[in-house]
């Protein structure tokens, strides 16, 4: 995240005003006096913040509906205005671009996206200015309109330098995407750049904190076309801090293995992504161990995850086994994550685990291979994959971004 902002102001009141955005970000609608208690500040200090924030228009007052109605006025809470601004998300994958708009809390306005398979970086900047300017069609809006840009890609990433530093899978190295992105669209408002399952886990933290309940860390783990899980730390009371860059999927399961796409052997990925569950099918099929998925192929298709899925159902034995395989190690990859940092919570999002059979299958493999059982509060959820979670997280690192910004008294 940006921390670079108010460099000529004191820090700590950098710092104060972005804690009493992120506590009424998160905590909203709430009371200047809640909002106090939480921040451990004085309640002049969070008066004094929030009148500035509500003549800037990022906050609005709404009435305490759970208060008991008396005479005189409820109680006036703030939260904050849906409507301060527009923000846009995008995520530049190989297999698809996905585009949202939303507002200031995340809700999400219009969607647009670029199914098309596509390795090649440059036609992969055009579709998602292409995807971009389509979005802003359907809403009637235009580049002027929107407050701040995220982008989202596999891959290890310097958010810093805003560079994509390597994605091994389509070899693409040290891509600048906001520069390549500003010279065809000619948008020049601010833009930030975020590994894609990170802004999976920012999006859940932001726009989804109440499913997380009480826990104070989250793993998220993001099963696609490669496998990313990194860990948020301190989302009880904050947004959360990222430790590492959590690519799991190049864990090793197996020095023996498959050859991974990074040029390791018997990484999880090499076993459990969705690449390589259709490189093993098409692989199997070609060679005759599933006349179903081989009857795809021959009617000139190319395999799909949903394919093998219902073929596994319909009871091919190829299916079976792979995705058999692939949950296994799953399992066994969280139940190490598990044992070596223990975070509160692991939320999983794959089209594997739609299916309430394949969540039982890698829960019971998690159990299996802890090194104890975990506390009372500890809990595994899955969230519902969903095409556009990463162009939903990166809209959440444009908003993040943009709350860090100091306001100031004009």
């Amino acid at each position: 995240m940006n921390k670079s902002v108010g460099g000529n102001l004191p820090r700590v009141k950098v710092q104060n005003q972005f804690s009493i955005k992120e506590a009424i970000y998160k905590f909203g609608p709430i009371s200047r006096i809640e909002v106090a208690s939480l921040l451990g500040l004085t309640l002049p200090t969070i008066t004094t913040n929030v009148s500035l924030m509500l003549k800037k228009g990022l906050l609005k007052e709404v009435e305490n509906q759970s208060e008991v109605k008396t005479l005189g006025r409820r109680t006036t809470l703030v939260a904050i205005n849906e409507n301060y601004g527009l923000f846009m998300g995008l995520e530049l994958r190989g297999t698809a671009r996905r585009a949202v708009l939303v507002d200031t809390k995340g809700t999400v306005l219009s969607t647009a996206s670029d199914e098309e398979f596509c390795t090649d970086y440059d036609k992969a900047i055009l579709s998602a200015v292409k995807i971009a300017k389509e979005l802003l069609k359907k809403a009637k809006k235009t580049f002027e309109d929107i407050k701040c840009i995220g982008f989202c890609t596999p891959g290890i990433v310097d958010s810093k330098e805003k560079i994509l530093v390597i994605h091994p899978g389509y070899k693409w190295s040290n891509k600048n995407i906001i520069e390549d992105f500003r010279k065809h669209s000619g948008y020049n408002g601010q833009i930030y750049l975020e590994n894609n399952a990170i802004a999976r886990a920012y999006a859940m933290s932001m726009f989804e904190s109440k499913s997380l309940k009480n826990a104070t860390s989250l793993a998220y783990l993001f099963i696609s076309a490669g496998i990313g899980c990194p860990l948020l730390n301190g989302v009880d009371q904050h947004f959360g801090t990222i430790s590492g860059d959590g690519e799991v999927g190049h864990m090793v399961m197996n020095p023996d293995g498959p050859v991974c796409a990074c040029g390791n052997k018997g990484c999880l990925e090499a076993y459990s992504s969705e690449r390589a569950i259709w490189e093993m099918a098409t692989k199997g099929a070609n060679e005759g161990a599933s006349p179903m998925l081989k009857k795809i192929i021959d009617q000139n298709k190319i395999i799909t995850i949903e394919d093998i899925l219902q073929a596994k159902d319909n009871g091919d034995e190829l299916s079976k086994k792979i995705i058999e395989q692939a949950i296994k190690y799953l399992g066994l990859a969280i139940a190490n994550i598990d044992n070596f940092v223990r975070p509160n919570c692991v939320v999983i999002e794959g089209k594997l685990f739609d299916k309430e059979e394949h969540r039982q299958e890698i829960l019971q493999t998690i159990h299996e291979n802890l090194y104890r059982e975990t506390f009372t509060e500890y809990r595994f959820f899955f969230h519902k994959a969903d095409d556009f979670s990463g162009a939903k997280g990166a809209a959440s690192i444009a908003i993040l971004n943009s709350l860090e910004e100091y306001l100031e008294e004009s």
